[in-house]
């Protein structure tokens, strides 16, 4: 290792005034950006506790990216030598340039009472004894600090509101490229997102019978919650250390085992509203992700769902040409949405009334569908329990022609 000369560190409000100069600083991580793989570079910024606001942009350049800083945590100390302060968009900003010059830097542990020994730095660094009085003494400054845009408090998805700003902390499990210049990107954090009122009039959002798939609109416009980025939204990656256990943070209850779902032991959190019921009532809940991920196609299941969609919305369509009843609907739990079908003495069994009382069938579907009437928005619809079989169509292609419908549910009489 080399030695480095003997220097001071400077404060960070006096390094906007250095412009063009090579300093030496010492500061907190309060942001930090994405790398750039096409130039191995980064950006982060730093305070102390003279310059404790939006802090000073550092923008590291190196050439592999194994040698850009990899912070552990928000909060940690960065020790700067020999960085070109400059103008980087027209914002003063702190150059460490492997490349091109002798800057180096090293990374340390923020809390308080950790020894001196950095997490990370480039092999010219070595520490000298007047820097760990520097280190212990931000150490102690940072155990009163507080974070000014809240960067280390973060929102868990079930207590997120309507037109509230938040801080998540999540796992990206999807990206999804929706329209030429629109993508949607699909996050999780262990927890459940509090269900959504229905704000879209079901004519809008046609479905045909057993189609493949959901269509993309459906997906992201009815009773989902959606978050907007704005031009103040930063990303950043979520460090080892602040990486909390991204399971299912939902009450669990035991393990079950049955002829019906052996060895599903996901938890279900919503107890239902008691509008149906069931001639099974002593199976196992069950998620729709369980229901999914089921190892075989046919199967028979029971779980908490709401109905957020049916076809046809006409109940003077609700029969085919031989009098049958045949109803498609869109299930929802926490976890996944499903078309389930409901088909001839299974759609007679689920709405119990005369084929003629139409006033009877429109009231108990406006109580499923959670309005008055079945074009009303808002909606709420409750949480119900129902059977769900799942089958095949086609024995060659048994997972291809995957389906699912309820049966042995009915709605209860008022």
């Amino acid at each position: 290792m080399e030695i480095r000369d003997d220097y001071k560190f400077l404060r960070i409000q006096d390094a906007f005034k250095a412009l063009h100069l090579h300093v030496n600083l010492i500061g907190v991580i309060v942001e930090l950006n994405f790398s750039t793989g096409s130039d191995c570079s980064c950006m982060l910024k730093i305070v102390d506790p003279w310059h404790s606001g939006s802090g000073l942009p550092v923008k590291f350049v190196a050439r592999t990216t194994q040698t850009l800083p990899r912070v552990e945590s928000i909060g940690d100390i960065i020790l700067l030598s020999r960085v070109k302060i400059v103008l980087i968009n027209r914002k003063i900003t702190a150059l460490c340039n492997e490349t091109s010059s002798s800057s180096t830097f090293a990374l340390f542990n923020g809390k308080h009472g950790v020894d001196f020994v950095p997490y990370q730095s480039l092999p010219k660094f070595l520490i000298r004894e007047q820097d760990k009085s520097f280190l212990s003494n931000l150490r102690e400054w940072l155990i009163t600090y507080k974070f000014e845009d809240g960067s280390c408090c973060f929102t868990p998805l079930k207590d997120i509101k309507e037109g509230e700003c938040s801080n998540l902390s999540c796992l990206i499990v999807h990206i999804s490229k929706v329209y030429k210049d629109r993508w949607y990107i699909y996050v999780w954090d262990g927890t459940e997102l509090p269900p959504c009122n229905i704000l879209v009039k079901s004519e809008r959002l046609p479905l045909c019978v057993e189609p493949e798939m959901l269509p993309t609109y459906i997906l992201l416009n009815m009773g989902l919650w959606n978050a907007t980025f704005t031009p103040s939204t930063k990303m950043q990656y979520t460090m080892s250390k602040e990486m909390q256990v991204f399971s299912p943070q939902r009450m669990c209850g035991e393990k079950f085992s049955s002829r019906w779902n052996p060895i599903i032991t996901r938890c279900i959190s919503h107890s239902h509203s008691g509008i149906t019921g069931v001639a099974h009532e002593d199976a196992p809940f069950v998620s729709l992700m369980d229901i999914l991920t089921y190892h075989n196609v046919t199967a028979k299941f029971r779980c908490v769902v709401r109905f957020i969609q049916v076809y046809p919305q006409d109940i003077r369509k609700l029969r085919d040409s031989n009098g049958k009843i045949k109803l498609l609907a869109i299930l929802e739990d926490a976890t996944a949405r499903i078309h389930a079908s409901l088909y001839a003495d299974e759609g007679e069994k689920f709405f119990g009334c005369d084929q003629s009382d139409e006033e009877a069938l429109v009231e108990k579907m406006n109580k499923l569908l959670g309005g008055e009437e079945m074009e009303q928005v808002p909606r709420n619809p409750p949480w119900v329990q129902c059977c769900l079989l799942s089958f095949y169509k086609h024995k060659m292609d048994q997972w291809g022609s995957r389906r699912f419908r309820i049966f042995d549910t009915w709605i209860n009489a008022s």
